[in-house]
């Protein structure tokens, strides 16, 4: 049986996600997201159009914001459970 100083040690040897590469990718999908959303919605001629308009934009890039909130903070659970992430070529999840 492993002892405490051999379990932690296993741990550590496990890398801790990057957080750079994730985030220009977030910024990049919501920059994405509402623009489709802003060009498919924006020729509105009222301003409750415009309204509902600007709302789904908004939500939308909160949605795709939070989508990759979890999916970073699924990462750094399964770095702190010492299980393989997916930068060093573990699956980190259902997606």
């Amino acid at each position: 049986m492993a002892n405490r100083d051999e379990l932690q040690g296993e741990r550590r040897e496990v890398p801790a996600p990057d957080f750079v590469v994730p985030g220009i990718r977030c910024a990049l999908e919501m920059i994405i997201v509402g623009s489709i959303v802003g060009l498919i919605g924006l020729p509105a001629s009222s301003a409750l159009h415009l309204g509902v308009v600007l709302i789904a934009m908004t939500v939308s890039m909160v949605v795709v914001l939070f989508w990759a909130l979890n999916h970073h903070i699924a990462e750094w659970v399964r770095r702190a459970q010492g299980k393989p992430t997916l930068t060093d070529g573990g699956n980190s999840g259902p997606f």
